[in-house]
């Protein structure tokens, strides 16, 4: 998906959005609101997958016949992923109430919990999860991190986030600091403390 393939995307929260599904072994159907292309419909399908729609389908068809789409397809959950602010919709938590499905939202500012919450969501059918992050393209960059090979010690954490700005070195991670925008999202999952800004 496009945070993942995007250069431009580097430090997208929906990098954490992605590593929640890929850590939680979920296949996926549809796209992020900022995808162009994404499936018209949800096709059937067998096994562990997620129906991942933006704000504007979510809008245009309305939440109780898209979740209606979502469950006879098989989706084991529906996530709404969009690229604005991440302020709490009254409105939007008010529709999923109407259409009575059962929803939380994803904190993109911790990886650990998002995970967590998708594998709820694979317990409780009919879930929804929302997440929303504004977008990062265009944005002011921080100083680039780094790694410092003499404390990193491969474990591979980092690279779980699919960043563009990330990579196996061999010896260490690496961060290719032409890419990196300094958002500073692969750090806590570094188990050794290698990654920090201009380190290494």
């Amino acid at each position: 998906m496009r945070p993942a393939d995007d250069p431009g995307c580097v430090g997208c929260a929906h990098l954490v959005t992605l590593r929640a599904l890929r850590r939680a072994g979920v296949a996926v159907q549809g796209g992020l609101g900022c995808e162009e292309g994404a499936v018209a419909r949800f096709a059937p399908a067998y096994g562990r997958w997620a129906a991942v729609t933006g704000l504007e389908r979510l809008r245009q068809r309305g939440a109780g016949e898209l979740l209606a789409e979502a469950s006879s397809a098989g989706a084991a959950f529906v996530l709404v992923a969009d690229r604005i602010a991440p302020v709490r919709s009254i409105r939007m938590e008010e529709e999923m109430a109407r259409a009575g499905a059962r929803f939380a939202w994803l904190d993109l500012d911790d990886a650990a919990g998002a995970e967590a919450r998708v594998r709820e969501a694979l317990d409780r059918p009919g879930t929804v999860l929302l997440a929303l992050a504004s977008c990062v393209n265009g944005t002011a960059h921080q100083a680039p991190f780094a790694v410092d090979p003499s404390i990193c010690n491969r474990c591979g954490n980092c690279l779980t986030l699919a960043c563009p700005a990330l990579s196996d070195g061999g010896e260490s991670s690496l961060v290719d600091p032409d890419v990196c925008t300094g958002c500073g999202r692969c750090a806590p999952l570094c188990r050794s403390g290698a990654l920090g800004p201009g380190s290494g």
